[in-house]
């Protein structure tokens, strides 16, 4: 069940129970059930509308009855049956073929980004997210046009006003549809034990540029006490990340660390051999200025 609220009232639900509470976005994200960015650029400006169990959870939050604005209580597959033939068409794959490119894009959705869905709810989103100092330029200018060029569209960009964080979302079923064919999971990556997909294994160049992603998302360059040069490293506790990451590199032929497993320390890996390190730049390199500005060759 859906409850549509008259105009304006949905956004002023939201905002009073947000203000009542002094949520932060996240916050209240999390107490509703909804992803961040869906919530604040779908129903706060009223392109969806609330469910029954948001309203209601909502009306709490708010300590305001906000039942006198209802206009209709609508079935959750209202949307479906009132579209008829064209919503029905099934999903639509975008992209008809595997590219380094397209492998580059997964690298960093599985890094700092993810896909979700909830077909009962009509909700299909993407989002990438990083800092909006460090990874900003890398965010806009490089991982935006990666998409559109993939796509053939462009993610929106949202900056929060008050933590350092920048984000590209995207709503969209058949973006969602696609991403799962070429081996992503909506929701939690944790819970689902994410991993590089097995096409990207079928091509060095596409593996070269899946790394790529992963490091200029989830990886850094450090500088080592007493060596005259950086270390490249990457993390995760992701255990199927780490498993085909370590493959991964095993098959480019450039060593790495074991995984350092530290209680309450996020696991990672480095490159730090001199040889490794030189391979890794000539073959795969960084897209993410913050990696190259930090970098101090062998």
């Amino acid at each position: 069940m859906r409850i549509l609220l008259k105009r304006g009232y949905q956004k002023r639900l939201i905002l009073d129970s947000k203000n009542k509470k002094e949520y932060t976005w996240k916050e209240l994200a999390n107490k509703l059930g909804v992803n961040e960015n869906y919530l604040i650029s779908e129903l706060v400006n009223e392109k969806r509308s609330l469910s029954k169990a948001v309203f209601e959870k909502l009306s709490i939050f708010s300590e305001k009855n906000y039942r006198s604005f209802i206009l209709k209580e609508l079935e959750d597959n209202w949307g479906r049956s009132k579209g008829g033939k064209n919503s029905a068409k099934k999903e639509q794959v975008l992209v008809k073929e595997e590219s380094a490119e397209l492998a580059e894009l997964i690298g960093i959705i599985l890094g700092d980004g993810n896909i979700w869905e909830k077909s009962e709810n009509g909700y299909y989103y993407l989002t990438i997210c990083g800092n909006s100092e460090k990874d900003g330029d890398y965010l806009t200018n490089y991982v935006n046009p990666l998409f559109q060029r993939i796509f053939r569209r462009e993610l929106h960009v949202k900056k929060h006003k008050k933590r350092k964080e920048i984000f590209l979302y995207l709503g969209g079923k058949n973006v969602i549809f696609t991403l799962k064919k070429f081996g992503l999971k909506s929701g939690d990556k944790k819970k689902n034990d994410v991993e590089i997909p097995n096409w990207i294994f079928k091509s060095e160049d596409y593996l070269r540029a899946c790394v790529r992603g992963l490091i200029d998302t989830d990886g850094c360059v450090c500088p080592i006490t007493g060596r005259s040069y950086s270390y490249i490293w990457f993390s995760s506790d992701i255990k199927g990340i780490q498993k085909t990451f370590s493959r991964a590199m095993k098959k480019l032929k450039i060593k790495t660390s074991k995984w350092s497993l530290k209680k309450n320390k996020t696991p990672d890996i480095y490159i730090g051999g001199k040889e490794d390190i030189r391979k890794f730049m000539n073959t795969i390199s960084f897209k993410n200025k913050r990696n190259l500005d930090k970098l101090m060759l062998p």
